[in-house]
């Protein structure tokens, strides 16, 4: 998990299927990355210049333990495979991970992120342009999470964390106060498919027209008599993707349901 860098699929058939086309160049000064940078967990949005910006989790060095700080960065490109390092956010401590952008309705941009000082809560930061920011403290924090995963669907702002048994789902209609989403977890139960025989873990929502189609990745190997060992299929990831539904104003999904995803360039840009 340490030493890690950022791969890169692309598709060309509207998300049926995917080819990995190598990792991120991603440049980090020595003092946020260290000598050997580990990447976590990039979020990425495109603005109406068409420039692209990754909010970039950022571990200087490669360690046994998880005892050392990380960072959230903003990095720009405009190709998408070289990125360049801007600035390293002032949040609400030294350790920081998983950003979360969603651009609000008056057109500014708030930023969600797990503070792992406060026992792994999810925060929230507001910028009017993505340069600077304001923490604005704690958005959730019934539960300790990471991964949080934010978007706007069918009326209402929807979040989703990662809880290590599951995902959780919370639901806002002012973007501020969220309300955890009762009926147990998304993705608790494991399922059928290959790869898919264990909970959910980590998971990114992708709006696209009306449908909202749920990436998420699987330890496949961590499950019977072998779960608890530490070897390659222990470690080894999958990611799968399923399609979210509303039911009853409530977020569900069957991962055992063939996804037909059909991915639409979006009508307009930021």
């Amino acid at each position: 998990v340490h030493g890690t860098r950022i791969g890169i699929a692309e598709s060309a058939d509207g998300g049926r299927t995917w080819a990995y086309v190598g990792t991120a160049d991603i440049e980090l000064p020595t003092a946020v990355g260290g000598d050997e940078p580990t990447h976590w967990a990039p979020d990425v949005v495109t603005t109406g210049d068409g420039a692209h910006h990754m909010f970039l989790t950022a571990v200087p060095g490669v360690f046994e333990n998880w005892q050392h700080p990380r960072a959230i960065v903003h990095l720009s490109s405009v190709d998408m495979r070289r990125w360049t390092y801007v600035r390293t956010l002032e949040l609400a401590s030294d350790r920081v991970i998983d950003a979360s952008l969603l651009r609000l309705g008056d057109g500014t941009w708030r930023m969600w992120y797990n503070n792992e000082r406060d026992r792994k809560s999810i925060y929230y930061a507001d910028s009017p342009d993505l340069v600077s920011w304001t923490d604005k403290g704690k958005a959730v924090g019934d539960q300790g999470g990471e991964g949080p995963t934010v978007f706007r669907w069918r009326g209402a702002y929807w979040m989703i964390t990662d809880v290590w048994d599951g995902l959780a789902v919370y639901r806002s209609d002012d973007e501020e106060n969220w309300t955890r989403q009762g009926g147990g977890n998304l993705l608790q139960t494991p399922g059928e498919g290959a790869d898919d025989q264990v909970k959910g873990s980590h998971a990114y929502a992708v709006v696209n027209e009306d449908r909202v189609y749920l990436f998420y990745f699987t330890h496949p190997g961590r499950r019977g008599a072998a779960a608890r060992r530490d070897g390659y299929e222990q470690r080894r990831s999958s990611i799968q993707v399923v399609e979210l539904k509303l039911e009853s104003e409530r977020l569900t999904c069957d991962r055992d349901k063939p996804t037909e995803i059909r991915l639409v360039p979006p009508k307009r840009k930021y």
